[in-house]
């Protein structure tokens, strides 16, 4: 099953700093909780329940997790040395209960990584250790790591799809936006039941998850002949930014080029080089290039003042001009990394010896 990977949310300080004992590591969480309700595949009446993500726990932690980000974004171009500074940030930034950090950590050990020409297998004492933290938190999210855990058997838990949909439908059910875009997907390739599907995927495009709505928007335009709906998702898609906004670019660039490529159900649009340029600028921010690496963790919540669709006027200056002014003063004067992971090393806030993570051998 093809899953998202890293989703900007959110975690409270917590005054243990992110400890979690070995025996909270080890447990099972499934033979010391009852299971949730069981999954229904026929059940097809679902309330849009939203989920509100808990703000960083301080100012310090939330400069390591945007410092972390830096170096993800640049996918396999970073080196084995900014790999590690990456995991000391998140850990750091972890340890103080930052939720991103957290989410990002659990996908990282639970998939592994890659560096330019070396490969990181996946942690799964690691991951479960942060799965299990956020169980005992009762955060929702951690509802959709443990489904993730028993659907894929991550996290050293057990193949057990029955059990992991019940946590997906209970995920659901507390309103995880990423929750409902996998079971909308479920409901579409598994049941074909594609009602219910779009019912979840509006339930997740409500709570600003970009690639529900890059989904949704291909449903309004092909099963409805909706194209006004289809195009103020796909511009909703960039902002919220994501690998569905980066996709929703890719579109949108075509939308509004003479040739409309992929997109000629929208040939009565007429063709505009000005948005055409800024969406193509748009797609190379959030997907990058074939030599250049992308950002999916930048946001545009000023698009619409500076690139609202036709028929206003446009004010375009670039990316950064779409940003808020704080996204944009960081990401144009961005902090030292390097540095910054050296400095935790150097207070202790996390140890080199736990954080390290050794390359593949073969």
């Amino acid at each position: 099953m093809k899953k998202l990977t890293f989703i900007a949310l959110f975690i409270p300080l917590l005054a243990s700093c992110g400890s979690v004992s070995p025996s909270q590591s080890d447990s099972d969480y499934t033979r010391t909780h009852p299971a949730p309700k069981a999954f229904d595949s026929k059940r097809t009446q679902y309330t849009c329940a939203t989920w509100t993500p808990p703000s960083p726990p301080d100012a310090e932690s939330h400069l390591w997790y945007r410092a972390a980000t830096l170096i993800h974004a640049e996918g396999w171009r970073k080196n084995t040395r900014q790999a590690q500074d990456m995991i000391t940030l998140y850990e750091a930034a972890a340890s103080k209960g930052h939720y991103q950090a957290i989410n990002n950590l659990y996908l990282l050990y639970t998939n592994g990584q890659g560096a330019s020409g070396t490969l990181y297998a996946p942690q799964p004492s690691r991951a479960r250790k942060w799965l299990h933290y956020g169980l005992d938190k009762n955060w929702a999210m951690a509802n959709y790591w443990l489904f993730d855990a028993l659907y894929e058997g991550n996290a050293g838990y057990r193949y057990n799809p029955k059990l992991a949909l019940a946590y997906l439908q209970k995920a659901v059910d507390l309103g995880v936006p990423l929750a409902q875009y996998e079971l909308a997907r479920i409901y579409d390739k598994r049941f074909k039941d594609y009602n219910t599907r779009e019912l979840l995927l509006d339930c997740a495009a409500r709570q600003g998850f970009s690639a529900a709505m890059e989904e949704l928007s291909m449903v309004k335009e092909i099963r409805h002949g909706n194209l006004k709906e289809s195009l103020l998702l796909m511009h909703s898609a960039v902002h919220h930014g994501g690998e569905g906004g980066g996709d929703a670019a890719l579109s949108l660039e075509m939308v509004f080029a003479k040739n409309k490529e992929l997109m000629k159900n929208f040939s009565d649009i007429h063709a505009d080089p000005i948005r055409e340029a800024a969406y193509k600028e748009l797609k190379v921010a959030l997907k990058g290039t074939g030599t250049k690496s992308g950002n999916p963790f930048y946001t545009f919540p000023r698009l619409d003042e500076v690139l609202p669709l036709p028929p206003a006027k446009t004010h375009w200056k670039g990316i950064y001009s779409a940003m808020s002014k704080e996204d944009a003063a960081f990401y144009q004067n961005p902090p030292d990394t390097a540095a910054l992971a050296a400095d935790i090393l150097k207070r202790g806030i996390v140890k080199k010896e736990d954080v390290y993570w050794p390359p593949r051998k073969d």
